[in-house]
C-alpha cells in the first residue's frame, strides 16, 4: 500500500463538569447521552456527508473483525477503536476536513462540549509509537486552546435559571409550570435524556425485565423514605491501570480486543448489580426504602448516569450506594478480558443530602475514588478499593482537609480506617453485623452502648477506659477486626469502630455477612 494513512484522535474538555453541573438528574443524564452520542450519530452523519458512506456497517466493523485493517486494502476511512472517552478514526484524506465538519456540527446539535482533536500520520508497523504521538498531540492542543461553545451571556441578555448561560431556547419539554426560556445547553440535555431513558430500559428489555421494572430521573423518586432526612449516594467507580494496560498493547488489533472486551466486563457487571438489587426487592421493601411505581412498574432505587469504557457513575438511595459499589467492583473483578489479566476497580461513595448540591457530591465521590486508588498504591495491592464519606451540612472543602480537621481526636490520628480493600471491607460488615445481632429479642448492643462508643471516641483516654471497664462488666467485647482483638479500642491511633458504627446507618441490613438475601 502507498497511501498515507493519518490517524485522528478525538477528545472532550471538562466533561465531568459538562455532565454533572447541573442539580437536576434528568440535565445529567442527558448530558452523559450527548457526551457518547457525539462519537454515534454525529460521527456517523459527518462521515455520510464527506464520504457519501450510507452504509453504517463501518461502525461495528472494529469490533466484529478487529485483526482486519480496511484502510490498509481499499477503504478511504475506519474506525480504530471507540472507547474511555476518545474516538481513534483513519484517513486517507480528508481528516482536517472531517474535524472541521464534525466540530461545526457539535456546536450546533450539542452546545457546551468542548472537543479537542489530535492528527498525525500513522505507521502500522510500529503502531505503538503512532498512537503515543497522537495522544502527546492531543495533550498539547487542549492545553494551547479552549474553544467557546456557548452563546455568550451580555447584559442585555436574560440568564438561564438552570446554567447561568443567555436563555435562548423556550423549552416545552418541561412541565407546564417551569416551561421558560432556558439555555441552549440545558435544553439539549434535557431533549438528550429522553433517549438516555430509551437507551437504559434496553438493557432491562434485554434482561427481560423491562415488564416489571424502569429507572427514574428524578432525585427524589429513589427510594428515600418520607417524613425523614433524605439521603443519596454519588458513586463513581473507575478501573485500575487501564491507561498502563492500553499502552502495552502491541498493535490496533489488540488494542481493539482490550477496549471492546472491558467495555463488555463493565456492562456484565452492571447487570448483576441490577439483578442484585431486583432479586431483593422484598428486602429493600422491609428495611424501609420506599419504592415508587410508575405505570405499573417498580421505580428502581438507583440510576446509573455514566456507564463507560472501565468506569461506571451511578446515584442510589443513600443506603444502598456502598453496597451497590461493592457489588460491583466484586463482579468487575471475576470478568474475563482480552489480554487474560485480572480486573480491579476503586470505586468512591459520597452519600449526601438529596438537596446537595449534585456537583459537588460529584466532586466528592472522584476526590474517595482517588483516595481508594492512592491507598492501593500505597499498600502495592492489586485488588479493588472503595473510600465513603457521609457529608455533613457544615463541613466543606477538599475530602482530605474535611478529614485532618473533623476527624482527628485526642485518642486517634484519624477516626477513619477508610479506604479498604474489598476483603477488609467484607471483615468489617461481620462487625456490623455483631453490632446490630439481637439475643433474645433484644439487641446485644443497645443503641444507647454504641452511642456512647461513638462519644467516647471522641474524648480522651479516661473515658475510653472506663467505657472499656463497663463493657467488661456487661461481659460485652467488641466486634474483632484483624488485629483489633474486641477488648482493645485504639491501636497505634487509630480505629475501626467508628467506620463500624457509621455503616450500621449505610448498609443494609440483608446484605450483611450471616443475612439471608
Amino acid at each position: 500500500m502507498t497511501d498515507q494513512v493519518y490517524g485522528v484522535l478525538l477528545d472532550t474538555v471538562s466533561i465531568q463538569r459538562y455532565i454533572f453541573y447541573s442539580n437536576n438528574l434528568k440535565e445529567n443524564i442527558g448530558g452523559s447521552f450527548i457526551v457518547e452520542d457525539i462519537y454515534d450519530s454525529h460521527l456517523k452523519e459527518v462521515i455520510k456527508e464527506l464520504l457519501h458512506i450510507s452504509d453504517n456497517g463501518y461502525y461495528e466493523a472494529w469490533k466484529k473483525e478487529p485483526e482486519r485493517i480496511t484502510v490498509l486494502e481499499d477503504s478511504p476511512f475506519e474506525i480504530g477503536y471507540i472507547g474511555g472517552g476518545n474516538a481513534l478514526l483513519f484517513f486517507k484524506e480528508k481528516a482536517r476536513e472531517f474535524i472541521s465538519r464534525w466540530t461545526t456540527r457539535l456546536l450546533v446539535h450539542c452546545p457546551g462540549v468542548v472537543p479537542a482533536c489530535a492528527i498525525s500520520r500513522i505507521d502500522f508497523n510500529d503502531f505503538s509509537k503512532s498512537l503515543r504521538k497522537l495522544f502527546s498531540e492531543l495533550a498539547r492542543n487542549k492545553s494551547n486552546f479552549v474553544p467557546e461553545t456557548v452563546i455568550r451571556r451580555h447584559g442585555i441578555t436574560a440568564e438561564c435559571p438552570r446554567t447561568g448561560y443567555s436563555a435562548e431556547v423556550w423549552c416545552e419539554r418541561l412541565p407546564e409550570e417551569e416551561q421558560n426560556y432556558i439555555s441552549s445547553v440545558a435544553n439539549a440535555k434535557i431533549f438528550a435524556s429522553e433517549r438516555a431513558d430509551e437507551k437504559l430500559n434496553e438493557i432491562l428489555k434485554e434482561c427481560k425485565l423491562d415488564s416489571k421494572f424502569t429507572f427514574t430521573n428524578k432525585l427524589d423518586e429513589l427510594g428515600q423514605s418520607k417524613g425523614q432526612e433524605s439521603h443519596i449516594a454519588i458513586v463513581h467507580i473507575d478501573g485500575n491501570d487501564m491507561g498502563n494496560r492500553f499502552r502495552e498493547q502491541k498493535g490496533l488489533p489488540e488494542l481493539r480486543k482490550l477496549s471492546k472486551s472491558i467495555k463488555e466486563a463493565t456492562k456484565n457487571s452492571f447487570i448483576i448489580m441490577m439483578e442484585a438489587v431486583i432479586e431483593n426487592i422484598e428486602n429493600l421493601e422491609e428495611e424501609g426504602i420506599n419504592l415508587k411505581r410508575k405505570d405499573g412498574k417498580i421505580v428502581l432505587p438507583f440510576r446509573p448516569i455514566i456507564i463507560g469504557g472501565d468506569d461506571i457513575t451511578f446515584v442510589s438511595e443513600g443506603r444502598l450506594g456502598i453496597w451497590l459499589a461493592k457489588v460491583f467492583l466484586e463482579a468487575f473483578e471475576k470478568q474475563t478480558v482480552s489480554d487474560n489479566n485480572p480486573l480491579s476497580a476503586c470505586a468512591g461513595v459520597a452519600i449526601t443530602k438529596t438537596k446537595y448540591p449534585f456537583y459537588r457530591g460529584y466532586q466528592l465521590s472522584e476526590e474517595l475514588t482517588r483516595s481508594a486508588k492512592d491507598r492501593r498504591k500505597e499498600e502495592n495491592n492489586r485488588g479493588s478499593w472503595i473510600d465513603f464519606h457521609l457529608a455533613y451540612g457544615g463541613f466543606s472543602g477538599r475530602l482530605e482537609d474535611i478529614r485532618k480537621m473533623h476527624y482527628k481526636t485526642p485518642l486517634l490520628d484519624s477516626l477513619v480506617l477508610r479506604p479498604y480493600r474489598i476483603g477488609d471491607l467484607d471483615e468489617l460488615l461481620k462487625g456490623v453485623a455483631e453490632l446490630k445481632e439481637k439475643k433474645n429479642g433484644k439487641l446485644k448492643y443497645p443503641r444507647s452502648k454504641i452511642m456512647k462508643l461513638r462519644e467516647v471516641l471522641y474524648s480522651g483516654q479516661t473515658e475510653l477506659d472506663l467505657f472499656k471497664k463497663e463493657l467488661k462488666a456487661r461481659g460485652l467485647e467488641l466486634p474483632k477486626y484483624k488485629d483489633f482483638n474486641g477488648s482493645e479500642i485504639v491501636k497505634d491511633k487509630k480505629t475501626p469502630y467508628f467506620d463500624m458504627i457509621e455503616l450500621m446507618e449505610l448498609y443494609p441490613e440483608f446484605a450483611l455477612p450471616g443475612r439471608e438475601r
